[in-house]
């Protein structure tokens, strides 16, 4: 379809409210600012397009009948849905207004399972934009998925088989109880085309050290143009695992001067960023990628914020952890599993009043799994398990009975990260809960990065969590290196010595939960249902520890 002729065509039936009429050629000619001629191929071109019926007359100056059969909205929809098969979100949008009553059934349309250009696409919808896909920086559990997806670390894990492996490193060895060499895999080329040298390793790594699961690196230190060293001030048994996390994916040595790296970032991984804006992530399969090419050469996440808005007004049918390859059409459930992971309550040691241990025990009780889920629509609750430790198998928490409000406590402050639809109901039915007691609760969303660094004056931190394989690693990397962990347990607990009993191997994963829960520091409230829906004709699709799917391992079946 020509976007000229749709704006001749839409002027046209504005002139003539859409009614047929007698005209002549002239009066179009001049409607138009055009000769005769050139009027009398746009009518036919419009006929072509089954616009219009046009009954000429024959001789000059005589009034033909021209008949209008498409509404304007209608051409627009159609050019609109031809501008997103090319890729050209924006301008799709720019032409619609940015009308989401519009836009959202051309969407839907593209969801799902395709073909085009003999080239497999995937489309999968999502309820916020995904901005950020910088390694390093503070990054939600969908982002922690996808740069996965575009970047790689020195080693990875594999979570069918529980154990790490390497990835852009073939093989590592631990020389010293202080010093780890890793020798890189040759010719991995960047996405730009450049080729991974042990530069781009080394500066990757050191940019690490002033977070604190990485605050022992003193160096990396290149060996040969392939292998490089890693010093350290402290034993870690752990560093091989460590080097999987998504912070230490390896970046080009020159990131932080190319522009707008975070939201078009270049990596090594089987998919690069084609294109990131508020209405669409678009990932290519990258053909130069060093291990087995992708099965799907092109993953859409298509941003719909409706998504969202549907489980803030209750709807269970869409969910903050459920991955829906199309809404719309029939699907089968192709995976279901109760996450390895916990929505939780943090309590801050900063705050002085939350130093006192009757006060932490009686919140433990007014804010007990049960009584938070019992607040919430059956809708939703029907996906939540109430916690009793960080993992469904583990059971730390301690009940309480028949405690009192400490006297004088008229209200508590609660921070949690904005764009997360399931959030705003969780907080809503502790405000129910305190408020039985006569305590008020103050809300507070925060952007993401302000609530991952405890950037705010609060009593409580609300949030979740999903561990991958291993609990043994995960769990405790997790208690010992988030910011905002680190931040409300510090005033109140030992982590620095705990991490470094943890890194010899001293201190376990489940002592290190069961102290921070049965102190009440941390207060476990449900655990989630993971969902993955999608057509039968998805082949290779598992459900991962992040809520997603290996995009690379996925293929579209036909028939």
């Amino acid at each position: 379809m020509s976007a000229r002729l749709a704006q001749q065509y839409q002027k046209l039936h504005r002139h003539f409210a859409g009614q047929a009429d007698a005209v002549s050629l002239q009066q179009l000619a001049d409607l138009l600012f055009c000769t005769r001629r050139h009027m009398r191929s746009l009518l036919q071109q419009m006929q072509a397009q089954g616009w219009i019926t046009w009954q000429a007359q024959a001789g000059r100056g005589m009034r033909s009948r021209l008949s209008f059969l498409q509404a304007p909205e209608q051409l627009q929809r159609e050019r609109a849905a031809q501008l997103l098969e090319q890729g050209r979100v924006e301008q799709a949008v720019d032409l619609l207004g940015d009308d989401r009553g519009e836009l959202a059934p051309l969407l839907l349309a593209r969801l799902g399972k395709r073909w085009s250009q003999d080239r497999q696409v995937l489309g999968v919808p999502y309820y916020r934009p995904l901005p950020n896909l910088y390694p390093g920086t503070p990054l939600r559990r969908s982002e922690r998925h996808l740069v996965g997806q575009i970047f790689n670390g020195l080693t990875r894990i594999n979570e069918e088989k529980g154990e790490v492996e390497g990835d852009l490193a073939h093989h590592w060895k631990q020389q010293s109880a202080l010093e780890w060499h890793f020798h890189l895999r040759p010719a991995v080329r960047w996405h730009d085309g450049g080729e991974l040298g042990v530069a781009d390793v080394q500066a990757s790594l050191q940019r690490l050290r002033g977070q604190p699961l990485f605050s022992h690196l003193i160096a990396a230190r290149p060996l040969s143009p392939r292998s490089l060293a890693l010093e350290l001030s402290e034993p870690d048994q752990w560093l091989p695992w460590l080097l999987a996390d998504s912070a230490a994916l390896i970046l080009p040595a020159d990131h932080a001067a190319r522009a707008d790296f975070g939201s078009r970032p270049v990596g090594t991984g089987p998919y690069r960023v084609a294109a990131n804006t508020r209405h669409r992530l678009c990932l290519q399969a990258f053909d130069d990628y060093f291990g087995y090419r992708a099965l799907l050469d092109q993953v859409d996440i298509w941003m719909m914020p409706e998504l969202g808005e549907q489980l803030e007004h209750g709807n269970g049918q869409v969910c903050g952890l459920e991955v829906r390859i199309n809404p719309r059409e029939p699907s089968v459930q192709t995976e279901m599993a109760l996450e390895s992971g916990v929505y939780f309550l943090l309590t801050d040691g900063r705050s002085p009043r939350l130093h006192d241990s009757a006060l932490r025990d009686w919140l433990a009780q007014a804010l007990a799994p049960l009584a938070v889920i019992h607040e919430t629509a059956p809708a939703v609750r029907q996906y939540w398990a109430p916690a009793a430790g960080l993992l469904p198998n583990w059971h730390h928490a301690q009940p309480t009975l028949n405690l009192q409000p400490p006297a004088g406590l008229s209200a508590l402050r609660l921070a949690y990260y904005e764009q997360h639809p399931e959030y705003q109901l969780i907080a809503a039915a502790m405000a129910r809960c305190l408020q039985a007691h006569g305590v008020a609760l103050e809300c507070r969303a925060l952007p993401y990065a302000d609530w991952e660094q405890g950037r705010a004056e609060a009593d409580l931190w609300l949030g979740s969590v999903n561990f991958a394989t291993r609990p043994e690693y995960s769990v405790a990397a997790w208690v010992l290196g988030t910011p905002l962990l680190r931040r409300c347990l510090e005033p109140a607990l030992p982590l620095a010595q705990w991490q470094q009993s943890w890194r010899q191997g001293l201190f376990h994963a489940q002592d290190l939960s069961a102290a921070v829960v049965q102190q009440r520091w941390m207060l476990p409230l449900f655990h989630n249902w993971l969902r993955l829906q999608g057509p039968a004709q998805m082949q290779g699709v598992r459900l991962n520890s992040l809520g997603w799917f290996d995009f690379k391992s996925a293929w579209l079946q036909d028939g």
